[in-house]
């Protein structure tokens, strides 16, 4: 790896609960120093520090039924360089790092499914919220699961509301959206 560069991506594991040590083999052997982590179907918020990284997880309350939830991964190494973490929801954690010149912040999310309108609409405005206050200046990734289905070859099916509503986001923030499979 390039000294100074750093590794970032998303896992999608599709519940977490008792599983915290094995995404951590798969992240150490891709050499991940960041990672985005949807639908962990954790309860409560909080860290874990465990032996290559640090998870962050932010979750429902423990009287309600576990879905969505949200993690971020970080190489423990990097700990000290953890300026902050806000669980803003079950949805959205926010994890500011410092960098040689300035900060990065990660923006873990994951989106509710499509049809689910109301909640779409405000994840969405939460997500554009907190975009809204990290500065313009600084460095922004935003990761996870948006449940969308974008795309621009008018087919049936392929531009789904939330699609529209990710491209929205997109577009008011001058972001370009990157997808890989």
């Amino acid at each position: 790896m390039i000294p100074g560069l750093m590794k970032i991506g998303v896992w999608n594991v599709r519940g977490l609960y008792g599983k915290e040590k094995l995404p951590q083999e798969g992240l150490k052997t891709a050499n991940v120093d960041i990672t985005g982590i949807p639908e962990t179907k954790e309860k409560l918020k909080g860290s874990q520090e465990l032996d290559d990284y640090i998870l962050l997880y932010s979750g429902v309350p423990t009287n309600r039924r576990a879905a969505a939830g949200i993690a971020i991964t970080i190489t423990a190494k990097f700990k000290k360089r953890i300026h902050i973490c806000v669980f803003v929801n079950e949805r959205i954690l926010q994890l500011r790092y410092k960098l040689q010149r300035g900060y990065l912040t990660s923006l873990a999310v994951c989106a509710p499914e499509e049809r689910k309108t109301e909640q779409t609409e405000e994840f969405y405005e939460t997500l554009q919220d907190q975009i809204d206050e990290i500065s313009k200046n600084k460095y922004i990734v935003v990761d996870g699961d948006y449940n969308a289905r974008v795309g621009n070859i008018p087919i049936d099916g392929i531009l789904g509301t939330n699609g529209e509503l990710l491209l929205t986001v997109m577009d008011t923030n001058e972001k370009n959206l990157e997808n890989c499979m």
